[in-house]
């Protein structure tokens, strides 16, 4: 039914970045993988991807890399979907990431990250101080593997050419690794709305023409994967809810961790990344069906919150809201 599914792997993050908020859940999720747990949602998520048999799977985090269990999931989860799109920070030690690379990964696989600015000072400011020598070797290690490699840079950025220039003279990248474009996205909270509604004139501007802002960078190795820039353009350039492509079909059922500790296992799941993250259903593991999933997306319910769309801060132009923002910390 879904295009494509996106789980959450309850897997401590050991990075401490400013844009981020899923770090605070760690003591959270080191709970779940103490007492066991976690297996129990990783074996829910199977069964709903071997329900659903999406073309793509999205594994986020917490930190899917370093959890023992990856292995074994990416193996089993490869006889029931094309592509897997695993998401890393590459924010752990050298001795981790030696054993990463012996993790066993269907050629299926995709390492997917999302660079930030490539500056050595800026980067360890924004990453409350991981070395960044660390950073740059663990994903020169990782450019060696059979595997395919996706680095999502962010179209807000002012210096996006730059950036994606000092990630080639860093990393050297091969034949394995592609480039896309992303849009900022608000991660809850609030951490990064100021921030896209700065960029908003910035971000339409760069829609117009993708593929040729990213040939401005230099960048000619492989051709551009689509991403949420080029789903979203029509809706951010119209600002009508309507237009969302998540309103017309199920595009994507996006599971997550919503309860676990003193004896309840819950996710939450939702249809879009874009409403409010504390919106969606409630699954508890054990008593729900997993049809339920598919059948909730018909009702509609959640179309509701389409007025609280995160992507509406695109419409707001950069003149309004120079006094509202006066003085507010940019966080990009």
């Amino acid at each position: 039914m879904f295009k494509s599914i996106r789980i959450q792997f309850v897997h401590p993050c050991r990075a401490q970045c400013a844009w981020c908020s899923t770090h605070r859940k760690n003591p959270i999720f080191q709970d779940l993988q103490d007492t066991g747990s976690a297996l129990d949602f990783y074996d829910t998520y199977l069964r709903v991807i071997d329900a659903h048999r999406p073309k793509e799977l999205f594994i986020s985090g917490g930190e899917p890399l370093l959890d023992p269990q990856i292995g074994r999931f990416l193996t089993r989860a490869a006889e029931l979907v094309d592509t897997i799109h695993l998401f890393t920070s590459y924010q752990f030690s050298r001795t981790a990431m030696s054993g990463i690379i012996k993790i066993p990964m269907p050629d299926c696989v995709i390492l997917n990250h999302t660079p930030i600015y490539f500056e050595p000072d800026r980067w360890k400011k924004l990453t409350n101080g991981f070395p960044f020598e660390v950073y740059i070797n663990n994903i020169r290690d990782a450019v060696q593997l059979s595997v395919r490699k996706r680095f999502k840079f962010i179209v807000n950025h002012s210096r996006l050419h730059e950036e994606i220039q000092r990630f080639s003279d860093y990393v050297k990248p091969n034949e394995t690794c592609e480039v896309s474009l992303k849009l900022m996205n608000d991660q809850g909270d609030g951490l990064v709305r100021e921030n896209m509604a700065r960029s908003a004139h910035v971000v339409r501007s760069r829609l117009s023409d993708l593929d040729g802002l990213l040939t401005e960078t230099g960048w000619t190795q492989t051709s551009r994967p689509k991403g949420s820039a080029d789903l979203m353009k029509a809706m951010i350039e119209s600002g009508d809810v309507n237009a969302c492509p998540y309103r017309q079909e199920p595009l994507e059922l996006r599971l997550s961790y919503a309860g676990g500790s003193g004896g309840r296992q819950v996710l939450k799941y939702r249809y879009c990344p874009y409403f409010p993250p504390e919106s969606g259903h409630r699954f508890h593991l054990g008593r729900d069906p997993i049809n339920k999933m598919g059948k909730n997306y018909h009702r509609g319910h959640f179309k509701d919150h389409c007025d609280r769309c995160r992507l509406t801060n695109y419409q707001t132009d950069q003149t309004d809201i120079n006094q509202t923002n006066k003085g507010l910390k940019i966080i990009q």
